[in-house]
């Protein structure tokens, strides 16, 4: 049985390892990497992981831990993943922008999209997530399986 803090659990770390990829980004450039690439992988790397991290408190904070939870609804919780999108990038693009006004720091229009396309790439991995649960889900909610139990979501 899946519940609300396994599922959580799960995204927390797989996200916490894309943070971690930043961390391992940046030292490749410390320590010489050249590649055009290394310039914006973490902006591109933490807008594609924060939002899992907020959706996965927000899985914490807003159930009971051991309530039935199926990976299909994951993908259905439409609002939270909206605000979850909303909140990191809105605040990765105003600390992109502060940059502007803090000394020794710069302004680079190319971390701006790779901000946004890893935006996309979020909303992308939702997308396919809930294509690719459509089918349990659907047969889950309308009782033809009675393996996925279905919880509420009281943030869908």
């Amino acid at each position: 049985m899946v519940t609300h803090r396994s599922v959580s659990g799960w995204m927390t770390v797989l996200m916490t390892l894309g943070q971690l990829a930043i961390i391992w980004i940046k030292g490749l450039r410390e320590n010489g990497a050249t590649e055009a690439f290394l310039g914006y992988a973490p902006n591109l790397v933490a807008a594609a992981t924060l939002p899992g991290l907020f959706v996965a408190l927000q899985l914490q904070r807003g159930f009971g831990g051991t309530a039935v939870f199926g990976w299909t609804q994951l993908w259905r919780l439409t609002r939270t993943h909206a605000v979850a999108l909303l909140i990191s990038t809105g605040g990765l693009l105003a600390w992109e922008f502060a940059q502007v006004y803090r000394p020794n720091r710069t302004f680079d229009m190319q971390d701006v999209l790779a901000t946004v396309a890893g935006a996309a790439l979020w909303g992308a991995m939702v997308c396919v997530g809930r294509l690719a649960t459509a089918d349990t889900h659907r047969r889950a909610t309308t009782g033809e399986i009675a393996s996925l139990p279905v919880s509420e979501s009281p943030t869908s």
